[in-house]
């Protein structure tokens, strides 16, 4: 009987021989840097899988049959701070003392980056092998690595290998053996480790004993859990605060400062001793460039006007540039893109080829009308914004593939930290251009639990694809293609970012430290047409498949509930969309959007399929403003039919000002309120906590209609088209109750650390 498949035996059976092991191996280095493919590289198929203790990050160990080694995979991680559970694992693990030797996975590509995991593991007095991984790759982009010189350096055994080429691991497993303590007098001045080791003397606990030293400079960092963990030592609380008062009188500087310069000053040694890199025309353009872009005092508008080009860019060519010949009644036209995709494709084509069909077979009229009203007429009105979408995404894949969005990171990093955030931030607001669920998602990656939670709640602030309709229709209605409107637009999602982390950071609740930003800055090259165009492909695709199915069904229900009702006390098809269930409905809730400027039920109804796909707000005044009825014109398009609609509901003259003051109100509730149902889903996952996702979705909410309220109330009453009434007075109160939330002092005080940029080839 064969053991073997038995995974409870498996794992007791791997237990027994990590027991016998000669060595236990500790593999840590930072993601990406090829670790899992080495750890599966020595250990073949002898691994397993489980969780650590008390939480849910996987524990990978296997073992080296050969050696007769134990190896455990730590997670990947770029630093020991107590912020992320990966970084909490790692370093109680290597504070456990239950390993024999650290190998430290190093990537050659990125050397500074992953050495500052180095210095800090030095700290732990065990024996080291640096595996420097990833050779074939820096070969490639003409960099050379002295190793000897390397290991000189750093005071440990390194091993030159590439994983993935299987080269290198012969070598490492023979290094092991030879592995060496690291000297830390390599890294800090003398002085300072006589500090540092006054404070480790009064750590006496036998189970720290031997990574005393780490943990003495950790408390000299103000390290929380260290802290916390000796606050009742009072001879080692005092020798702390007697060492910080000598490190600060001896080096002119903060602590956390202190460390953080000396550990990358000692980095910038011991790459310029051993790192040579042949320097290449791209470079030398990348610098040029960058001494501008990412100039302290020019870098931000650059930016600015950069995503204003992009934006107007794209509704220019899609919106403005009439390029295509269209015959109509014997006399020859020229569309644009959008009004040629919605006027003749969807407008004459695809609804005269659908109508004609379905006559052919003598369908139903109320079929046809299904047909071609609501399918043809909803989705054909989402995707009638397709080449608009087309255009800005394949802007912004040039310049995401081009490397400017990488700095653009840490452009924005400066002002992100001053409101709760980081440049870390960023990225998954780029995401969010084109859908809000990887988005979302992507804020996995931030370690520190106060800017995941701002992030999580802002993310979707960013218009994504699914609300670039809703944005051109306004455009191209109430704000008669005004050249601003974009720009302002993103101009606002970024206020509402900004406001909104300014305002929770100086909550309790978000009262941790802003995690330090590191990411390398690649060099600017020409991105090749196949990858943007795939990347725009890929988008566009998405965007059609959810028009194709999400969309198809909300409009079949919508033209299902907007024809059919109670007309003359019978239940069936009515003539008068006012009689129809689908206004009963919106009915019920119409007075909420009173004080907003939209009171009426094809709006309410509008809103709440939004919260299923935000494109179904587009398809949903298609269906029920109807707009292939006779009670429009026959060449009316959807723009024409929401400023008659406006005008109607409030009363007003189609060249009112209170137009565009209504579309403001009404897209403002759409792009900042809670985001569709499938982001909900992915936020909750994010957030982890029932309590923390009822209050993202109240604050949402709650921001939307406050913007929504000030507009269609304030600007109303200041251009005489809105009179003064009780709702201007909350309208007030609400602003008032910002201005106070937005200035009010902070109930903390956050620790100041700063780190010297420097430029990572």
């Amino acid at each position: 009987m064969n053991c073997r498949k038995c995974k409870g035996c498996e794992i007791s059976s791997n237990v027994l021989i990590d027991r016998f092991a000669s060595k236990r191996i500790a593999l840590i280095g930072n993601p990406n840097c090829g670790k899992t493919t080495l750890f599966n590289l020595l250990t073949k198929s002898h691994q397993y899988v489980g969780n650590w203790p008390g939480v849910t990050v996987d524990r990978v160990e296997g073992h080296v049959k050969d050696y007769n080694y134990a190896i455990v995979d730590l997670p990947g991680l770029y630093a020991l701070s107590p912020y992320s559970p990966e970084e909490i694992v790692s370093r109680n693990y290597l504070l456990s003392d239950e390993y024999d030797v650290i190998v430290n996975i190093v990537d050659a590509s990125h050397l500074e980056r992953s050495l500052s995991l180095t210095l800090e593991l030095a700290s732990f007095n065990k024996p080291m092998v640096i595996a420097l991984n990833m050779m074939d790759v820096i070969a490639k982009q003409g960099i050379s690595i002295d190793v000897k010189a390397l290991e000189n350096a750093l005071g440990v055994p390194v091993v030159s290998m590439s994983a993935s080429k299987k080269k290198g691991e012969k070598e490492l497993l023979k290094t092991i053996a030879k592995a060496r303590v690291p000297e830390i007098e390599k890294y800090y001045d003398k002085n300072v480790i006589r500090i540092i080791d006054s404070v480790a003397n009064k750590i006496t606990d036998e189970k720290s004993l031997f990574s005393r030293r780490f943990i003495a400079t950790s408390l000299l960092q103000s390290d929380e859990v260290y802290l916390e963990e000796h606050e009742s030592n009072q001879a080692i609380m005092d020798s702390v605060k007697q060492g910080i008062k000598e490190l600060e009188e001896y080096t002119n500087t903060d602590c956390q400062a202190y460390f953080a310069d000396a550990r990358y000053s000692a980095i910038g040694r011991i790459v310029d001793s051993c790192k040579k890199k042949q320097e290449k025309g791209n470079s030398n353009i990348t610098k040029a460039i960058d001494t501008v872009v990412l100039n302290r005092i020019l870098a931000l508008p650059i930016f600015f006007i950069v995503v204003g080009f992009v934006y107007f860019g794209a509704m220019y060519f899609t919106s403005y540039l009439e390029l295509i010949p269209h015959t109509a009644d014997g006399e020859t036209e020229y569309l644009n893109i959008t009004d040629y995709v919605n006027d003749v494709v969807f407008g004459e084509f695809a609804t005269s080829i659908v109508e004609n069909m379905l006559t052919a077979v003598s369908s139903p009229d109320w079929f046809v009308s299904l047909m071609v009203d609501g399918v043809v007429g909803g989705v054909g009105a989402v995707l009638g914004f397709l080449p608009q979408i087309a255009c800005l995404f394949l802007f912004l894949s040039f310049l995401e593939q081009s490397g400017y969005m990488t700095r653009v990171a840490f452009i924005l990093d400066r002002i992100f930290r001053s409101f709760g955030l980081s440049g870390k931030n960023f990225i998954p607001l780029v995401i969010a251009t084109g859908c809000g669920v990887p988005a979302l998602m992507a804020n996995a990656t931030i370690d520190n639990i106060n800017e995941k939670r701002i992030g999580l709640i802002t993310t979707t602030f960013i218009p994504c694809s699914a609300k670039l309709p809703i944005m051109t229709m306004i455009f191209a209605s109430v704000m008669n293609n005004a050249w601003w409107f974009a720009p302002f637009v993103y101009a606002m999602s970024i206020f509402s970012i900004v406001c909104t982390g300014i305002i929770l950071k100086k909550s309790n609740a978000f009262n941790e430290s802003v995690s330090p930003f590191v990411m390398e800055i690649p060099d600017y090259h020409m991105p090749s047409l196949f990858s943007v165009l795939k990347e725009v492909y890929t988008r566009c695709r998405a965007f059609v498949v959810k028009a194709g199915t999400i969309i198809f069904t909300v409009v079949v229900l919508v033209w299902l509930l907007s024809n059919t009702g109670v007309e003359n006390k019978n239940i069936g098809f009515v003539e008068n969309v006012d009689n129809s269930f689908l206004a009963m409905i919106g009915g019920l809730i119409a007075f909420i959007f009173a004080p907003i400027g939209f009171a009426s039920w094809q709006s309410a109804v509008a809103m709440v399929n939004g919260f299923l796909a935000k494109e179904n707000v587009v398809s949903t005044m298609a269906v029920v403003l109807g707009l292939s009825e006779n009670t429009l014109e026959e060449d009316q398009s959807l723009s024409q039919a929401l400023v008659s609609f406006f005008a109607r509901i409030n009363g007003c003259d189609e060249n009112s000002y209170l137009l565009p003051i209504i579309g403001l109100s009404f897209l403002s509730f759409c792009l900042w309120s809670t985001p569709c149902v499938a982001a909900l889903g992915a936020m909750k996952r994010s957030l982890g906590s029932n309590r923390w996702f009822l209050f993202a979705i109240f604050y949402m909410t709650a921001w939307a209609y406050g913007i929504s309220l000030v507009i269609y109330q304030l600007f109303g009453y200041m251009y005489g088209v809105v009179p003064f009434n009780t709702f201007t007075v909350i309208a007030i109160a609400v602003l008032l109750l910002f201005i106070v939330l937005l200035i009010r002092p902070s109930k903390h005080k956050g620790v100041s650390l700063s780190i010297p940029s420097k430029r990572i080839d």
